[in-house]
């Protein structure tokens, strides 16, 4: 897996002249959530507003995203609502989106279709991609909102994908909403052990002249750094000054200008 963990949104509202729905609201919700969380450095968020069934392809290609979040209008004959070029609605089957994920040699790991009906494309992408989530009835903007703030935020503190829908049904639960049993995931079997981290960077061996020079530096910056102190001592028979020990202390100042002066200096015999 490369260095960051991408999240592709996607949304489209061909219905807004009956009722707009809040998705600009819910991608910096999204938005929000990675940026706060933990490993927010991890994850990347690129968005497509007005989805239509030609920007799929492109999108996913040019992007290779981990994660694939749709927002918008679903229908329960198991469609997505895009929009065409005139901006209307235009319906996208569960057979063409199995194919279309079938087809890709892609990084998608999880795919969260939020929008109303979508469990029957969830059954088809289920075992096409590690994780698939969706919904098993109709859910309001504002539960689509919850869900998405609380999935999110979960994922950016470094929790698995399973964690995070647990934890974004029990915000719907701890909200007192009534939709907390309409969001549904389906998961490949195995896909707990293979899970949605980022691994770290690997180490880099330096150059051996790099790592020479750094060293040698070091071993300069310490000599400058510190103070030496030369000890001397009486020995019977030899002459010398009296009183013990002879102490002459360097400076960093004195290494650096190869100039030794020693204050207390050992004569010839008395």
């Amino acid at each position: 897996m490369p260095d960051k963990i991408r999240v592709l949104f996607l949304a489209a509202d061909p219905f807004r002249d009956r009722a707009a729905l809040e998705l600009e609201e819910e991608m910096r919700a999204i938005r929000r959530a990675l940026l706060r969380g933990k490993a927010h450095d991890s994850l990347e968020l690129e968005a497509n507003f007005a989805t239509r069934p030609r920007d799929l392809q492109l999108a996913l290609l040019e992007y290779q995203p981990h994660i694939v979040h749709f927002s918008g209008h679903g229908g329960k004959d198991g469609v997505l609502y895009l929009s065409d070029a005139a901006g209307n609605p235009m319906a996208v089957d569960r057979v063409a989106l199995g194919k279309l994920f079938s087809l890709l040699d892609s990084e998608v790991r999880v795919v969260v279709l939020n929008a109303c009906h979508t469990h029957s494309i969830v059954e088809v992408l289920r075992d096409l991609v590690d994780y698939a989530i969706g919904t098993n009835h109709a859910i309001s903007d504002e539960g689509a909102l919850t869900f998405s703030r609380a999935f999110y935020t979960a994922l950016a503190t470094g929790a698995g994908v399973q964690q995070a829908f647990d934890l974004a049904v029990n915000q719907l639960e701890l909200d007192g909403s009534d939709e907390a049993s309409v969001p549904v995931l389906r998961k490949q079997f195995g896909a707990d052990r293979r899970p949605l981290r980022v691994p770290p960077a690997p180490e880099v061996e330096p150059d051996a002249g790099v790592l020479a020079e750094v060293r040698q530096r070091a071993r300069t910056e310490r000599v400058t750094d510190s103070r030496m102190e030369m000890v001397g001592h009486d020995h019977k028979g030899v002459g010398g000054l009296r009183g013990g020990p002879v102490h002459q202390d360097l400076t960093a100042k004195d290494v650096d200008r190869s100039t030794i002066s020693i204050m207390g200096t050992r004569s010839g015999a008395s």
